[in-house]
Parts: C-alpha cells; sequence; structure tokens
C-alpha cells in the first residue's frame, strides 16, 4: 500500500511550490485549502537550491514567507516541509511522499507534476489561479532585478516586510550580475 492510500482521520491536502518568492497567488491557493481541508502540507521544493537566478531564497527564507503571511490559528493547520530535489524524476513522486504525511489530496496546476502523480495513480486537482501573470515568482524576480519596486504589490505585506528586511531586491540585483 502506498504512502498516500493510506486512511487519515485529519483530511489533508498537498500543496506544491518553489515559493521564489511566496507571492499573492499562493496565498490564495492555500487560504482556499484551508477551507476544505483540517490540513494543508506545503512542500517547499528544490529545498536545497538557493543564491541562483531561479531560486535566490533560501529555504529557510521561504518558510519565513510563508509563515509571516498566516495568522497564528491558520499557521497551526499548515504543515511546511521542504523537500531536495532527486534529479530523477521516476522516483520524484516517491521521494515527496515520503517526506510527508498522509495527504487525500493533492493539488497543483503545473503539468510535470500533474504528470508524474498520475504516473503513480495519484489524480491531481487544479486550483484556480489568481492574477496569474504578475503572481509568477520569474516576473516578480524580474521586476526585483529591475529595480522596480512594483513586485511588492504582488506579494503579501507580511512577506514584502520580511524581504525588505534581508534586502532580497539587491540580492537578486547582485546574483543576476554575477551570474
Amino acid at each position: 500500500m502506498k504512502k498516500n492510500e493510506k486512511k487519515s482521520s485529519i483530511k489533508r491536502a498537498l500543496f506544491i511550490g518553489r515559493f521564489q518568492p511566496f507571492h499573492h497567488g499562493h496565498l490564495h491557493a492555500i487560504k482556499k485549502l484551508l477551507k476544505k481541508y483540517n490540513e494543508v502540507v506545503v512542500v517547499i521544493g528544490s529545498s536545497e537550491e538557493l543564491f541562483t537566478k531561479e531560486n535566490p531564497f533560501t529555504c529557510g527564507e521561504r518558510i519565513e514567507m510563508i509563515r509571516c503571511c498566516f495568522t497564528k490559528n491558520e499557521i497551526a493547520r499548515i504543515v511546511i516541509v521542504p523537500v531536495p530535489d532527486v534529479n530523477d524524476n521516476r522516483v520524484w513522486v516517491d521521494h515527496v511522499l515520503s517526506h510527508i504525511p498522509t495527504v487525500n489530496n493533492v493539488y497543483s496546476n503545473n503539468p510535470l507534476i500533474k504528470m508524474l502523480f498520475s504516473q503513480h495513480g495519484i489524480l491531481v486537482k487544479s486550483i484556480e489561479f489568481y492574477d496569474r501573470g504578475a503572481k509568477e515568482g520569474v516576473y516578480i524576480r524580474k521586476l526585483m532585478v529591475e529595480n522596480d519596486r512594483g513586485w511588492a504589490e504582488h506579494i503579501p505585506k507580511q512577506a514584502v516586510d520580511y524581504l525588505d528586511s534581508i534586502e532580497a531586491d539587491k540580492r537578486i540585483r547582485k546574483i543576476v550580475r554575477m551570474g
């Protein structure tokens, strides 16, 4: 029996992302899942990646961004699990499932995640996009590189305050210059 097939009295949803950075789209998705489930398991993918153009934030910083955006009661219902890459799609789903508690449903709009889980017999449900395009990490990081403070409107205020405290925009510009 696969880990995901075990019965649990707690209804849990799985939501996977890199959260580079955590933005309004992520916040919207998790809050929507919190309305339907007792708990939401948030997997931080590529958790070992940091200080690159695509992954400028450390795993710890991503955890801080997520945690600061929820109330105490909400965060008590969110299980944040860092999962490093295995760089082998054939074993990735089993790798993810070995890191998390039992879940009832998986949510993602990422076609690769959907395909990999479906090959394991696990249905992945889509989650309604929230202002797709402007709420994508690639676009937000681009604004940060361009020194366009408009990036902040795409991120929850608490996460913006945190990113300002670590001078995230300066870091990203430095990483891009070095790369």
